[in-house]
Order: structure tokens, then C-alpha cells, then sequence
């Protein structure tokens, strides 16, 4: 892999394991530079448009998030946010900088590959010993987090094997990961990631089909057979183990969410503040019919902005969103191996906002730093591609 193995540890980094694998890759990327010289083209980066339109949106996430936070008596957690986020620009300066552009997307993506194959056997290895369903992540924490964080690579490994098909032995460790990531979400039992990742499958299909790509045909014969195998196992999971998809809890989010709306209500321009949204909630907002009061967010990634940071940092959070989405669509080509890395970024976006209508995963470090880490990306196949005429 060359210089590009550098990027290999940032995705080790990323799972709760340990931050030392992002230190030792800045040491190997510091150690390159100054034994051969690199000149550090961050700029390359960062002056491209779309990758501006994203930082952009980024930053005024950022202020708003600083300045709601200074009236509502809430956690200042801006800091915090932008700890994570800095793996986005991590990312682009190694690109930039490392000369082997096609080694670079490689390493990261074994980097993947080993990250999921740590989450899937602890959670394999976690089922099988503790004989449970939905057995908590030894790294992740619950299983609905493991679940998320699933989703959220799942697209690039499977990316990544239509990218190096060719390449015998990363085919086959790719398509381990890839089963193993497939065992290891539905022994979570995450019924939201789920629905997240086959949601943003068909919402990608139905964009790269209206940009009408080059290989529709072959895509609609591979996109119908993915289908009908997830509606099999879907069926069959429902006849042998119902409770799979019907929880007794499910009501609480109902109350939970018609709770959040009304704090909203009252407090809608700063919100109750990070960090007081259960003592508000149980201090006037509960529902009588509720049987949970330990809830620290209202299951909701966009109320849960609204309720903690009011209409400015919810408002900017969806802005944020709006433009990522944006930026990956524009920038899909006709030819979908020149679009490879966008396109998985699209669903690894889109599965976290259909996953956050019930859950907030990006509010976790091990979770947001992974994130951004594939949509910088992401970004970076926008950068070696140029997609879209800038001048």
C-alpha cells in the first residue's frame, strides 16, 4: 500500500477501541513528510467548492451550537463536536499530500474492513458466550449503537468490493467483513439500522437511476435480487421470531417524541441546553402512560437538536444535512466506478438520518468520528474525480 498505508489505522481509531491508531497514523504521516519531503496541498481540499459548501455548513453548525449553548445553561459541547469532525480534514490533507491517489482509497478501505471485522466477532463472540439475543457491543454499548455503526460502514465495504473485484485476496477479506457485518446486524437486533440501511439502498438506487447511468440495466437485476433476498429473510424472520419486529416498548418513543414537541414548544429559540433534557423531561413533560423516565434524548436526531439547542442549532443541524446530501448527489457520475466512494457515502448518509428518526448515534464519539471520516472520503473521490465543471 505504500505511503497510502498511513490511512489504514484512522478507521481502527473510529470503533471505541483506542485513539492511539489515529496518533500512530499522524506519527507515520509526519515521519513521510519530513523523510521525503511532502509538500502538505491541503489547499487542493479545501478550495474545491462542494468540499467548501460542506465545511461551510459544518461551521455554521459550530457557532450556532456555541452561542445557543452560552443561554440555555446547557453543556458547551462544541469543542467536542469539532474533535470529531477534524477526521473529515485528517482525511483530505492525506490525500492531498500522499501521491497514490488509488493506494490511498485502499488502505483506508482494509482499515474498514478490519474495524467491522473487531465490531462483528466481538458481537458474534458475545451472542454465542452469553447464549442472548441483542447482546450489548463490549465496545460500542448497546445493541442499537452497534447496529447503526454497522450500517454506517456497511456501504463502503461493499463499495469497496465492486472496487477491487479484480484483486483476489481483497475481494475475499472484503467479502468476510461483509458477511460477518450482515451476521453481526441482525444478531443486533437493530430493527432501526435496518430500516436505515434498506431505505437508503432504495432511495440511492431511485437517484442513480434517474441520472440514468451507464449500467441501469444490470444495476435494476442486481438491485431486484438484493430485494427479494432481504424480503425472504425479512419473512422468514417474522414467522420464526416475531417479537423481532414488534417490541413492547415501541410505544414509549410515541410519547417520548409528543413529550419532546411540547418542550420544544416552550423552549424554542435556545432549548432546555445538552445534558438537561431528562431532568426537564421528567420534571414536567413525562407522560403519565410512560413506564421509562431514565431517557437522556427523545430518540429523535432532529428533535433532539430542536429540544437541546432550540430552532437555531436544529435548523442549522438539517442545513447540514441538506448539503452533504446535495453535495453527493451532484457530484455522482455516469460511470459508477468513477462515483464508487460518493455513492456510499450518500447511503452512509442517508442511513444515519433514516436510523436518527429513532435513535441519535451521531451524538457518540466512536460513531460522529467515523462519520466524518467516510465523508471525507467521500469527498476526497469528488476531488480526484472532478465531477463538476468549477471554473
Amino acid at each position: 500500500m505504500g505511503r497510502g498505508f498511513v490511512a489504514f489505522f484512522l478507521p481502527l481509531g473510529c470503533i471505541g477501541l483506542s485513539s492511539s491508531f489515529i496518533v500512530v497514523s499522524l506519527v507515520m504521516f509526519l515521519f513521510y513528510k519530513f523523510k521525503y519531503s511532502l509538500e502538505i496541498e491541503f489547499h487542493k481540499f479545501i478550495d474545491n467548492r462542494f468540499v467548501k459548501y460542506s465545511y461551510m455548513a459544518m461551521s455554521i453548525w459550530m457557532v450556532c451550537m456555541f452561542i445557543v449553548s452560552i443561554f440555555n445553561n446547557g453543556d458547551n459541547q462544541t469543542f467536542a463536536y469539532i474533535q470529531r469532525m477534524i477526521m473529515f480534514f485528517i482525511v483530505g490533507i492525506y490525500f492531498c499530500t500522499l501521491a497514490d491517489k488509488k493506494n490511498f482509497f485502499e488502505a483506508i478501505w482494509v482499515g474498514i474492513c478490519c474495524a467491522s471485522l473487531v465490531l462483528s466477532l466481538d458481537n458474534i463472540y458475545s451472542f454465542f458466550m452469553l447464549d442472548k439475543w441483542r447482546p450489548n457491543s463490549n465496545l460500542l454499548g448497546n445493541p442499537n449503537k452497534l447496529g447503526g455503526y454497522l450500517i454506517l460502514i456497511l456501504p463502503f465495504l461493499l463499495a469497496g468490493l465492486y472496487e477491487y473485484y479484480s484483486k483476489k485476496k481483497l475481494f475475499i477479506f472484503g467479502s468476510l467483513s461483509s458477511m460477518l457485518v450482515f451476521v453481526a446486524l441482525i444478531i443486533s437486533g437493530s430493527r432501526g439500522a435496518m430500516i436505515g440501511f434498506i431505505s437508503s439502498i432504495c432511495i440511492m438506487s431511485v437517484i442513480l437511476l434517474a441520472k440514468g447511468f451507464s449500467e441501469k440495466r444490470k444495476y435494476i437485476k442486481t438491485f431486484l435480487k438484493v430485494v427479494s433476498f432481504i424480503l425472504v429473510v425479512g419473512f422468514a424472520f417474522y414467522y420464526l421470531k416475531p417479537d423481532f419486529f414488534i417490541h413492547s416498548s415501541d410505544s414509549e418513543r410515541k410519547f417520548l417524541w409528543i413529550s419532546a414537541i411540547n418542550m420544544i414548544t416552550d423552549y424554542p429559540w435556545t432549548g432546555v441546553g445538552l445534558g438537561n433534557f431528562n431532568n426537564v423531561y421528567v420534571n414536567g413533560y413525562i407522560s403519565p402512560l410512560a413506564v421509562e423516565p431514565r431517557l437522556t434524548s427523545p430518540h429523535n436526531i432532529f428533535l433532539h437538536y430542536f429540544v437541546n439547542l432550540g430552532i437555531l442549532g436544529g435548523s442549522s443541524f438539517i442545513i447540514l444535512i441538506i448539503t452533504q446530501i446535495y453535495v453527493l448527489v451532484k457530484n455522482i457520475k455516469n460511470d459508477f466506478s468513477q462515483s464508487i466512494w460518493i455513492v456510499a457515502g450518500l447511503v452512509s448518509v442517508l442511513g444515519m438520518v433514516i436510523h436518527g428518526m429513532v435513535d441519535t448515534l451521531i451524538t457518540t464519539r466512536p460513531y460522529a468520528m467515523m462519520y466524518w471520516l467516510l465523508y471525507g472520503v467521500a469527498c476526497c473521490n469528488i476531488i480526484r474525480d472532478e465531477v463538476v465543471d468549477e471554473k
